[in-house]
């Protein structure tokens, strides 16, 4: 298992550091997740193609996190001499099914019309075993039915919050987790409701024994 931080700020862009991104690899399959603005341009830069990726997994819809989705779909269909033949599969909370499909109607055919399969499915709080590798997800407190996921393989266990509050959610879901990347996106003296501040984040990896 190997975890790639593609981008680790905000939605308050910076020139050194984009939103959120994160490649995980795993022994036969590469994830996305997440995409904030610039995501596939910097996964290039970080010597990660786009051609790689199996699975994206969403969070939440806000667009720190999805907006890249577009510039993928774009560059997988119109980069010459490629043509994508295996699946892509699209994970993200309940309500995602009709953000995909309204936000790629606005582009039509130019990104949808492709020779391979989508698969877009939607998660609340679920376990799911594959096959060298388990998915469990669960619901975090912030916006639009946003999950966190947990992500098992070769016996070891990686957890990614996306953006939260505290919660019993990613508390449960971070259990004896072997990393775990929670967002923090302000101090303890600017506490803003549905994100983490840092005594939160050592208060959720201490509860979790991490």
């Amino acid at each position: 298992m190997e975890f790639v931080i593609i981008g680790s700020g905000s939605g308050a862009l910076q020139a050194h550091r984009g939103p959120s991104g994160y490649v995980l690899n795993l022994k036969d399959e590469t994830f996305l997740l997440d995409g904030g603005t610039g995501t596939v341009k910097k996964c290039l830069e970080a010597d990660i193609s786009y051609k790689e990726i199996d699975k994206i997994f969403y969070t939440h819809l806000h667009p720190d996190h999805t907006i890249d989705l577009v510039p993928f779909l774009f560059a997988t269909k119109h980069t010459p001499d490629f043509i994508r033949t295996k699946p892509l599969e699209i994970y993200g909370p309940v309500g995602f099914r009709d953000f995909y499909e309204k936000f790629t109607s606005l582009y039509g055919t130019g990104i949808t019309d492709v020779d391979y399969d989508i698969t877009v499915r939607e998660l609340d709080d679920i376990r799911k075993t594959f096959d060298n590798w388990s998915l469990e997800t669960g619901l975090m407190r912030h916006a639009h039915n946003a999950i966190g996921y947990r992500f098992e393989s070769e016996g070891k266990a990686l957890v990614y919050s996306g953006d939260t509050d505290y919660c019993e959610g990613i508390v449960r879901l971070a259990q004896n987790a072997d990393v775990l990347i929670l967002e923090c996106s302000f101090p303890d003296d600017m506490k803003v409701g549905g994100h983490l501040t840092p005594s939160e984040a050592g208060r959720i990896a201490t509860e979790a024994n991490v």
